[in-house]
């Protein structure tokens, strides 16, 4: 009896200890492995992208919605990537803590206008900016593991800091003056701004954005300028269109990972590679990734 009643305190407790895990939901996979990451056993985590979404598409389901109710903290991308928030916001009881991260960081504006690139994730920089905020807070919702948030933050940090240490010294190698990144949307300002390019985007935020006929020719004209080696395209998205542009102004069509996530790269390491790889490749440098992490 007395063993009996030793086995349900110990999965009573362990009730209550699962119970007490804070619940995080979140809008993008890459704010759900830095959850999952900074987070560690005192969080549950729940993504509510699904597995082939879309993110300019995108929007979470009523049975979603129900579901964020009980949580903790929703977490978003923010500087307009999720254009249904406020609604859902609103949706949404006072206690679960709606935390916009990319509100937290720096605008980068496109080129010539006062628009924000809300694709702040693809800069290593601005993701270890971004678990400061989150672990701090986490340590708010949970003082008792502020000490572990910290430190899991600080060794997510140290990673994203060497990415951007060794992809320095990889795309140090393209000379200043090609230093010009061509992609099928905005989504590479950050990045630019961190390793010292110059964006010139095809369209505006989302792939599907198209530019006037006056536009386009201004476009091709400053390519051919430039002598643009390459134009860079979503993953995700059929390279077609773009390569009709290439041939125009005697590029190629590379791919990269620009909003954040793709069918065999789950881990911001592996979106991070891949992108740096392809960007290398493009401008004719090769066997150069032997010392990214």
């Amino acid at each position: 009896m007395r063993r009996l009643l030793l086995c349900l305190l110990l999965l009573g407790a362990c009730c209550q200890a699962a119970q007490a895990a804070l619940r995080v939901y979140t809008l993008h996979p890459l704010l759900t492995e830095m959850a999952e990451r900074i987070g560690g056993k005192h969080v549950e985590v729940v993504s509510l992208f699904p597995p082939n979404g879309e993110l300019h598409d995108f929007a979470p389901e009523p049975a979603a919605v129900a579901a964020v109710s009980k949580a903790d903290m929703l977490l978003a991308c923010g500087q307009g990537t999720e254009p249904y928030l406020n609604k859902l916001r609103e949706a949404l009881p006072a206690a679960v803590h709606v935390v916009e991260l990319g509100d937290t960081l720096p605008r980068v504006t496109l080129p010539g206008t006062d628009i924000a690139d809300p694709h702040w994730w693809n800069s290593p920089a601005n993701m270890a900016r971004a678990a400061r905020v989150l672990s701090d807070l986490l340590a708010e919702l949970d003082p008792e593991h502020a000490g572990t948030y910290t430190v899991l933050r600080r060794c997510y940090a140290a990673e994203m800091e060497t990415h951007s240490r060794n992809a320095a010294l990889l795309l140090c190698r393209i000379p200043a003056e090609q230093r010009v990144l061509v992609t099928e949307h905005a989504a590479f300002c950050h990045f630019c701004r961190e390793f010292g390019f110059t964006p010139l985007p095809v369209n505006g935020i989302a792939q599907e954005s198209e530019g006037d006929t006056a536009t386009m020719a201004r476009l091709l004209s400053e390519l051919r300028a430039a002598k643009v080696p390459a134009i860079f395209t979503e993953v995700n998205e059929s390279p077609r269109a773009l390569e009709v542009l290439a041939k125009e102004v005697g590029a190629k069509v590379h791919p990269l990972i620009m909003d954040g996530y793709a069918p065999d790269c789950s881990t911001y390491k592996a979106v991070f590679r891949f992108n740096i790889r392809h960007i290398l490749q493009a401008f004719g440098i090769e066997r150069t990734t032997d010392i990214l992490p």
